[in-house]
């Protein structure tokens, strides 16, 4: 039987997935991204699926040239960078990985909230130096018996309030838009309360981690009004997507000291430019969007995305489709989703 034929852009996050990919079908890997030259491809070659990694996109013009392509899938959870509202009005699945790298980006939210209240990068600069003195008058921050406001409430949330809550003493507080029965089971059973107050998380919180999707609704939400009501010693963590932040707004308000720092994995353009004000900033600790990326998780979700694209190709059941009413409508399955 032949094999599919996948439009691969940019490797995959692991050469496990890799190597999945390659026995299972037929690639074609493009190692930069240009819109014209994919849809030349398109044009020239019948694709069974696609297969890409931000900071590759699907978009409008690319969509209507992928007659033929059955299936299209992320390189992990956040789907941003395909336009998947317009991809179901073609009928083309999108997929994605969700909650393979939760543990990994959880444990990374909860690592940049160290590393900023226990200034790790501000002494180990220092230390290098032989600037042993700096240890006077410089205090660090604890966590213990403080409160981590949480704003989302999805699976990394939920594990990024257990680890604080029960590893380390910190009462937690998740922001929420509605409490539900279900929201108020997982709440309790963690141990963490819920609010549906996005105000009151920056006014008691002494560190704010985010765990929202990026969409129409949250994009630019997390501004300088809220940024106006942290405490001076409070944190804010970003291991979501940087484009919920107003990265000027955040800017401006960490010039102005008016919390302790920020610990960013994430931005609203990725790779960031060299002179990001982000990087001038001494109560900033970054890191290029590696939360989810960690051995296993990178391992496990390249290899789930390169099965998955094949089975859906092929009309299998899998779990892990974002518009599965794409799958009901054209193919009268009944799809899992995670």
């Amino acid at each position: 039987m032949k094999k599919p034929h996948i439009l691969q852009i940019y490797p995959m996050n692991h050469p496990d997935g890799e190597k999945v990919l390659n026995e299972l079908a037929q690639v074609k890997k493009l190692v930069a991204y240009d819109e014209s030259e994919i849809v030349n491809y398109l044009q020239n070659h019948q694709v069974d699926g696609i297969i890409l990694r931000a900071p590759a996109r699907i978009t409008k013009t690319i969509l209507d040239n992928c007659q033929g392509v059955k299936a299209i899938s992320g390189a992990g959870v956040g789907l941003d960078n395909i336009e998947v509202e317009y991809a179901t009005k073609k009928g083309i699945p999108i997929l994605h990985a969700p909650k393979i790298n939760s543990q990994a980006t959880a444990e990374h939210a909860v690592g940049l909230l160290l590393a900023v209240l226990k200034k790790l990068t501000f002494f180990d600069r220092e230390t290098r130096k032989g600037n042993s003195a700096i240890r006077n008058g410089n205090y660090t921050f604890e966590l213990h018996g403080k409160t981590v406001g949480i704003v989302g409430f999805g699976t990394i949330a939920q594990i990024t309030a257990k680890i604080l809550a029960h590893g380390f003493g910190m009462k937690a507080v998740a922001y929420v838009r509605s409490i539900t029965d279900d929201k108020k089971k997982i709440a309790d059973q963690y141990g963490i309360e819920l609010t549906t107050s996005l105000e009151e998380i920056f006014i008691e919180s002494d560190a704010v981690s985010l765990h929202l999707p990026l969409t129409q609704e949250t994009d630019k939400m997390i501004d300088y009004s809220l940024f106006k009501l942290m405490k001076k010693t409070a944190v804010l963590i970003n291991t979501a997507r940087g484009g919920i932040v107003n990265e000027e707004d955040l800017a401006r308000a960490l010039r102005e000291q008016l919390f302790l720092g920020a610990g960013i994995d994430v931005f609203a353009k990725e790779p960031p430019p060299k002179d990001h004000p982000f990087f001038q900033l001494e109560n900033v600790v970054t890191s290029p969007h590696v939360a989810g990326l960690s051995y296993e998780a990178a391992s496990k979700s390249s290899m789930t995305i390169a099965e998955n694209i094949i089975k859906v190709i092929k009309g299998e059941q899998i779990s892990g489709i974002a518009n599965k009413q794409v799958f009901i409508k054209e193919l009268k399955c009944n799809f899992l989703t995670v």
